[in-house]
């Protein structure tokens, strides 16, 4: 029994240490790691075109997707097409990729569109 208590224990303590480090990125606390809520995320190619001037599925190529698992590292965030609602696209870099990209801010874990302390167009600058 004691050794189950034990487990259990050090069980929550892991849980709670695993979601408080997840949520200080979802209240929005600035460039850093940020979950994705879907699967099947395009991130699309920034250089591309008109893209950084005004992101959307057209402007801007797929250069990869990423699901619900992966974490993105948020540089900035612009304004562009509109998805779900949510007028932001964000420039990221995947975890695991060599490359960044951007993609709709719909589909980063934050409250909010805007995510604060994210910089503007004027903070894309890696």
């Amino acid at each position: 029994m004691r050794k189950m208590t034990a487990a259990l224990a050090a069980a929550g303590a892991f849980a709670l240490m695993f979601t408080t480090a997840q949520s200080a990125a979802a209240d929005g606390h600035g460039r850093g790691w940020y979950g994705v809520w879907a699967d099947g995320v395009n991130v699309r190619d920034i250089n591309e075109g008109n893209c950084i001037h005004a992101p959307s599925t057209s402007n801007c190529p797929t250069i990869g997707q990423i699901n619900s698992w992966d974490e993105v590292l948020v540089y900035c965030q612009i304004p562009g097409q509109s998805v779900g609602g949510n007028p932001y696209w964000v420039m990221v870099a995947p975890r695991g990729w060599t490359k960044y990209g951007i993609m709709s801010s719909y589909y980063v874990e934050n409250h909010t569109n805007w995510i604060d302390g994210v910089p503007g167009k004027d903070g894309c600058v890696i």
